[in-house]
């Protein structure tokens, strides 16, 4: 396993859709990669070999085009939304079907995947390595954040 290796899981949704019921969609949460089918039992090792696959392909190509590699989850309204189905279709007159899967890649999760190891920058609307950004902590406190705008968008400003 590389030492930039996450041991951690990824979450992916499989559900029924709405629009078209006998179809069913899985997406990952973490790294936005949808797949399409006819069953459950299709849908979820497609999601699982599209991860797969895109694992390989950020440890084959690193680093030379990282904004493509770089945490790009998919938009927090659609993750709630997934969740709350998740829950709803418990009701008794729910018609949902979602199910929670979780994924963990052979070779380790990598560290541009993780949302600990990376920020968007609002400048240049990318994915960052923290270690670009400036590290602001306040005083008796142990609350830290990370400035808005990496360094390479304020280098490019300053030239």
């Amino acid at each position: 396993m590389n030492a930039d290796a996450q041991s951690r899981k990824l979450t992916c949704y499989i559900r029924r859709t709405s629009i078209t019921p006998e179809r069913w969609e899985g997406f990952c949460v973490e790294i936005d990669i949808p797949a399409v089918g006819d069953t459950y039992e299709e849908v979820a090792p497609m999601m699982a070999k599209m991860v797969q696959d895109y694992i390989d392909y950020i440890y084959e190509r690193q680093p030379d085009d990282e904004q493509r590699v770089l945490y790009r989850p998919l938009p927090a309204g659609r993750v709630w939304r997934l969740r709350l189905e998740n829950i709803l279709q418990h009701l008794p007159f729910s018609s949902r079907q979602v199910k929670k899967i979780n994924l963990t890649a052979a070779r380790g999760i990598p560290a541009q995947l993780d949302p600990a190891v990376t920020q968007l920058c609002l400048s240049c609307k990318k994915y960052r390595s923290v270690g670009l950004f400036e590290v602001f902590h306040e005083p008796n406190s142990l609350y830290v954040w990370y400035d808005k705008t990496c360094n390479v968008c304020k280098d490019g400003e300053a030239e």
